[in-house]
């Protein structure tokens, strides 16, 4: 055989095993993709979102692993749950000869720290010496080379180790695998809390032993709560079931809202005549006067301060004697007020009794609500995502409709985010987002609403500002963005970057959310056309084009 014949059969394999890569990859994007469009996005947003609420971890946990498996060609996958200071294997797909105590690791707050860095999937080798050795010859051992944590807050609950196909910039890959890491962190952060229902009963069943009078139906009434949603819902009924179960005549509960800034609230029973919440200041006086009393009498505010007098005359208008302190959760303190003819003291004792269940009860509320707000948010800037956007949208033009007022609508997007996921890579273009995401915060107006449409795309509803208004924003919007710079950490350089903006007013130009999404997206369009860095109100030309 000659040297020509040798070279011709070389090349012909070299071509079959070409051929032969291409066609496992083709398969393997082909099954992808099949898992994928099998999934209907709405309905996997709520499957996500209603069964953390739901702390379901087994469905959710079942998901994620079927679409690792299904959709990202990941081979192998590990799972290590923290259990009583360790971290033990929980769930594995294609390991082999291997020891369950080959993964067993020693759980450390410095590890906890390195890995609840978010929920993007990383390289194990970013850890660095976080990992423990053991650890790190198992996970090599079965070529595990990618890693993300299951976390919320302060608690870690778990990692997934594993092997896959892809590479760790493949756009779809990260986005996905950091939701369904989110989703389930969630549903594990509700089922810690739903696991302290045992120790709120046994705490309740003390507090009515303690009376003498047994576990009550007020006392049922507040274990019905360990599944609220709502916290508020849970402030009114424990302070109503509290109220019957310890005996008190007439009763008041002031508190600080969820919010950082927001004003204090009041609950009352009817007989608290027309009492009123106190403001942010003087309700901050009452409860610095009350951390240094275990229980004072109403009518001694005005003495100690005498900035309080008013609040002491209104308590007793309202007929109520005694405060005492009674916070909701760590970060949210409360003054229960009443009158009762037993002795105070007496009072506060029962109160205390009730006092870590009401917390726990909160907690577990608050816990849900922050899930819900998680569903409503984008986990690349922490806006509002589209979901939560076209909500809004909707809310908010009937509330413009009501009251007969306008609202725009703009839309924008980058000029030129292509060439930087390019050049750069896509964790630069993710960065340039998020920087995104932070000026746009720092320029809107306070009743404002902004959010992440979808890739590059932004946008911002604005109440009650009319056409002039609205130009005016883009204008300033489409300067401070120009004359921002973006850095990209990994490349060690700042980029300038431009945007193209589109804005319509309701009713000028829509008489509802789709139309009006359409308007500012067509004058978007039209910025598009005019050569990018610009803005465009929509105009009844754009409309005489686009219904041609």
């Amino acid at each position: 055989m000659d040297v020509r014949s040798i070279l011709i059969l070389l090349l012909l394999a070299a071509v079959l095993e070409l051929a032969g890569l291409l066609y496992i990859r083709i398969r393997r994007e082909r099954r992808r993709n099949e898992a994928v469009k099998k999934l209907s996005l709405d309905e996997f947003c709520e499957f996500l979102r209603s069964n953390s609420l739901e702390g379901a971890i087994q469905i959710v946990a079942s998901k994620v692993s079927d679409l690792l498996k299904a959709s990202f060609d990941c081979e192998h996958i590990i799972f290590l749950r923290k259990r009583r200071g360790f971290l033990e294997l929980n769930y594995y797909h294609n390991i082999e000869r291997f020891d369950r105590q080959d993964f067993r690791t020693r759980y450390s707050r410095e590890l906890a720290e390195g890995l609840c860095d978010g929920f993007v999937p990383r390289s194990v080798d970013s850890l660095g010496e976080l990992i423990p050795d053991g650890l790190r010859k198992q996970l090599r051992r079965h070529s595990l080379d990618l890693c993300f944590p299951i976390f919320w807050r302060d608690n870690l609950y778990g990692v997934y180790f594993v092997k896959s196909n892809l590479r760790t910039s493949e756009h779809s890959f990260i986005v996905l695998v950091a939701a369904l890491a989110q989703s389930l962190s969630a549903a594990y952060h509700v089922k810690w809390h739903e696991n302290k229902l045992d120790r709120v009963r046994q705490q309740l069943e003390k507090a009515g032993s303690t009376s003498g009078s047994g576990v009550t139906s007020s006392v049922d009434q507040i274990l019905k709560l360990v599944r609220s949603r709502n916290s508020e819902s849970v402030v009114r009924v424990l302070f109503e079931a509290i109220h019957a179960e310890v005996g008190l005549d007439k009763a008041a509960l002031f508190y600080r809202g969820r919010g950082e800034n927001e004003a204090p609230k009041l609950v009352r029973t009817d007989s608290a005549g027309d009492l009123g919440a106190p403001g942010p200041e003087q309700f901050d006086r009452i409860v610095s006067v009350l951390t240094d009393h275990e229980m004072i009498e109403a009518a001694r505010l005005g003495s100690i301060e005498a900035e309080l007098t008013p609040a002491a005359r209104e308590l007793a208008e309202a007929g109520l004697n005694h405060l005492t302190l009674l916070p909701l959760t760590a970060g949210r303190p409360a003054v229960m007020a009443w009158s009762n003819g037993r002795p105070p003291k007496m009072i506060v004792e029962r109160l205390r009794e009730y006092k870590a269940a009401m917390e726990t009860l909160i907690q577990n509320a608050e816990s849900f609500e922050r899930a819900n707000e998680l569903s409503y948010s984008d986990g690349l800037t922490g806006l509002a995502n589209q979901r939560y956007f076209r909500k809004r949208l909707r809310e908010e033009i009937d509330r413009a409709k009501r009251y007969t007022r306008s609202l725009a609508l703009i839309i924008f997007d980058m000029d030129d985010l292509k060439s930087i996921n390019d050049n750069y890579g896509h964790q630069a273009g993710d960065s340039v987002i998020r920087r995104m995401g932070h000026i746009l915060r720092s320029s809107i107006r306070a009743i404002d609403i902004i959010a992440r449409y979808g890739g590059d795309e932004f946008c911002i509803i604005m109440p009650e500002a009319g056409a002039a208004t609205c130009e005016r924003f883009m204008d300033r919007l489409q300067s401070k963005i120009a004359g921002s710079r973006f850095s990209i950490g990994s490349a060690d350089l700042e980029l300038e970057c431009t945007i193209s903006l589109g804005g319509a007013v309701f009713p000028d130009h829509a008489q509802d959310s789709e139309q009006l999404i359409f308007a500012a997206d067509m004058a978007l369009l039209g910025a598009k056309e005019s050569g990018r860095n610009s803005y465009r109100l929509y105009t009844t030309a754009e409309r005489d084009i686009s219904a041609d």
